[in-house]
């Protein structure tokens, strides 16, 4: 891959689902398998669903859904993904290479996601990517409340003096796109993950890439 348009960003942020591993088939499998159990008359979770906070993509699923009812799956839900293997999750292809010369060119690493920091730190850990990350946020790295990408860039932020125009957001959803964007830093899209490539490219990110293999990234139209 060729990243040489972007040596100048010294600190790269990455999501973790459809970004950095394929994780859809694990969460697509407990997930469905939850919501059938439990009678729940919806339509199955799809990798297009994926991407938001647990709650949202019930939600969306299932409008009619009281409160309740939300936070009873989730709390069947969650202690079920903390358990699997993640056999079903692997690294896009990509990606590995891409850490290695990003860490070569001194390049610093982090992984912003609304998954939970202990499953976070564990999949990590089972790909082999925790050696290259400096720091990990997620969306209860404070206690009490949930955190929005545009909160997670910006804690890293404060914690590594890190000014907007050394960072650059990689994700694949618009909320990473649009998080980058709240506090000023450039943008790069995955079209290979879930998220509709007509909503990314809406965000108007600064540059794309569109195989999991990372073989180009381009620079998107002004």
């Amino acid at each position: 891959m060729n990243t040489y348009e972007l040596d100048h960003y010294t600190d790269w942020f990455f999501d973790l689902d459809g970004t950095l591993t394929d994780s859809a088939a694990d969460i697509l499998y407990l997930l469905n398998a939850v919501l059938r159990e439990e009678g729940v008359q919806c339509s199955p979770v799809e990798r297009k669903h994926i991407g938001p906070p647990l709650e949202d993509i019930i939600r969306t699923l299932c409008p009619n859904f009281s409160s309740e009812q939300v936070t009873r799956i989730v709390q069947i839900y969650r202690p079920r993904y903390r358990q699997c293997s993640f056999a079903r999750s692997p690294l896009y292809p990509g990606i590995l290479p891409l850490f290695t010369q990003l860490k070569a060119q001194g390049a610093r690493l982090y992984v912003a996601t609304n998954k939970p920091v202990d499953v976070t730190t564990r999949l990590l850990g089972l790909r082999g990517l925790l050696p290259f990350l400096t720091d990990i946020v997620c969306s209860n790295s404070r206690p009490g409340r949930r955190l929005s990408k545009a909160e997670m860039l910006a804690l890293l932020m404060e914690r590594h003096g890190i000014v907007p125009e050394q960072g650059i957001m990689v994700g694949d959803s618009i909320l990473d796109m649009q998080g980058a964007q709240t506090v000023g830093m450039a943008t790069l899209a995955v079209l290979y993950g879930y998220g509709a490539h007509e909503a990314l490219l809406a965000t108007q990110p600064d540059f794309i890439v569109e195989d999991p293999d990372w073989t180009s990234i381009r620079r998107t139209p002004n």
